[in-house]
């Protein structure tokens, strides 16, 4: 299941839902029903409902109801969101101040999980014209966007032959202890592959966090084109010049616990006599 929601001060009823839907081109029927409106959509059928309550962030058996564990959706998610915004600095705010929320859920999938993600966002972005809309949350992403952002990061990857990964997936960094950074991407489920993560010495040279940062983007965009998987121990050319290597399945240094790709960067030493294969681009 891939799921998505926005955040409300108040959030329409279910008729107010049907109304906004039935405005969209490029869906089929819309219909409304007693606890929900049932959208066929161009990647399946997509459940629409309103909840009068904020996003249940501490609550597991409240989101297991809305697609638990399956759909990536975590414990604390909407709260690290907030917390890891480089994106989108008001997002701490629309935490705090949403009183309700709509819930959009791929409940039976026609398209590829990229399509999916896509037509969530479009979804999403039709309920943020609301005046009461605060945002839109990727819930499995730990992303939150509002409508002008969402709107930048799509025209920029348009621009560039390239998916608007940022409107659903969050890149994080974070000191691990022992000198040493880690910077992950949660949320690359939604579009079909495992998150990632790097672990990399603080003090490495000439390396920006942030540049680890876009090498696992150009890496998830690079797959997300390419198609197939990385294979363990497969090793790339990245930044600082430096060759990294993948272990697959490694338990994730950032929570939410989960397996991701794990790159580290190799030594001299250690890289000497290996191949490399591009970099991803």
């Amino acid at each position: 299941m891939n799921v998505a929601a926005v955040l409300f001060r108040t959030a329409p009823d279910l008729e107010g839902i049907y109304a906004r839907l039935t405005q969209l081109s490029g869906l089929g029927e819309v219909a409304l029903l007693k606890e929900y409106v049932r959208v066929d959509s161009p990647v399946g059928v997509v459940h629409v409902q309103a909840f009068n309550a904020q996003w249940p962030d501490e609550d597991p058996e409240s989101l297991a109801e809305l697609g638990g564990v399956a759909a990536g959706l975590h414990p604390g998610a909407l709260m690290r969101a907030g917390d890891q915004n480089a994106v989108w600095k008001p997002a701490e705010l629309c935490v705090r101040v949403h009183r309700s929320f709509v819930h959009l859920a791929v409940v039976e999938a026609t398209g590829s999980p990229v399509a999916q993600t896509e037509e969530l966002e479009r979804l999403s972005m039709a309920f943020l014209a609301d005046p009461e809309g605060l945002c839109a949350f990727f819930p499995a992403g730990e992303a939150l966007r509002d409508g002008h952002i969402m709107g930048q990061i799509r025209g920029s990857a348009e621009d560039q032959e390239a998916l608007p990964m940022q409107n659903w997936i969050n890149g994080r960094l974070a000191d691990a202890g022992m000198g040493t950074h880690v910077a992950d991407l949660v949320g690359l489920r939604q579009i079909g592959q495992p998150d990632a993560e790097a672990v990399f010495p603080s003090d490495l040279k000439d390396v920006s966090p942030y540049e680890v940062l876009g090498f696992l983007f150009d890496v998830a965009h690079h797959l997300a084109r390419e198609g197939g998987a990385l294979e363990d121990g497969v090793i790339y050319e990245g930044p600082g010049g430096l060759r990294w290597r993948a272990g697959l399945e490694a338990d994730a240094q950032i929570t939410p616990a989960r397996k991701v790709t794990r790159w580290i960067p190799l030594s001299p030493a250690q890289a000497a006599g290996t191949g490399a294969e591009a970099p991803p681009s």
